[in-house]
């Protein structure tokens, strides 16, 4: 793209759709035979959000969702970094030098990603880092970075082991009589590239018209 880096992509695919953001939902009342959301009713619902968080959600439908609450899951810190000018979009780099696993070169997935002149990354590391590490592995880490800012994100990874599809999959089971399907990297317990999370959504719509 020459705009909007990889949001360009998501803006792409919300045209025509009534994409509504900054509206948290805490809540799935069931009235009747609708869901409840705010002060709207809905027909059924997909949820993309974390599993781990429905059941707390559900209200009126007497769901139970036995096994989510185990689910594992690991977090990331993300820093981003103005780093020296290079060809590349995704560099994986496992190395027992540095910390850091992979870095995005926003700043090279289109022009309006970085000011003029400069070309950004987001580093990443596994779990959660301070401010003090964070510097001292961007020290050891290829193409230069210098500190701009960073954030950790406690759920990014799901982790499974054997119990984890049965749980989802049960889940599925008790959630379709009530119109309520899972969608999604967390919702699913999936580790989902986007490639494979679109063709999960377009395999779920085509089950729902037919």
């Amino acid at each position: 793209p020459r705009s909007g880096g990889s949001q360009f992509v998501a803006d792409s695919l919300a045209r025509g759709l009534d994409i509504r953001y900054n509206s948290p939902v805490e809540t799935l009342r069931r009235s009747g035979d609708k869901w409840s959301i705010g002060s709207e009713e809905f027909d059924a619902v997909i949820f993309c959000g974390n599993v781990k968080a429905l059941p707390a959600m559900l209200q009126g439908a007497g769901i139970s969702l036995p096994g989510v609450e185990t689910l594992q899951y690991h977090g990331t810190t993300s820093v981003l970094c103005e780093v020296d000018p290079n060809p590349y979009s995704w560099i994986y780099m496992p190395s027992e030098a540095h910390e850091s696993h992979r870095i995005i070169c926003t700043g090279n997935f289109a022009a309006s990603n970085a000011p003029a002149g400069m070309s950004t990354a987001t580093i990443e590391f596994s779990e959660e880092m301070s401010r003090e590490e964070i510097e001292e592995q961007l020290q050891c880490t290829p193409f230069s970075p210098r500190y701009i800012t960073h954030r950790y994100t406690p759920c990014t990874y799901p982790v499974q082991d054997g119990e984890t599809r049965g749980i989802i999959e049960a889940a599925k089971a008790a959630l379709k009589p009530h119109s309520i399907y899972l969608l999604g990297r967390f919702a699913e317990w999936e580790y989902y590239n986007m490639d494979a999370a679109m063709a999960a959504s377009m395999k779920l719509i085509r089950q729902l018209e037919a």
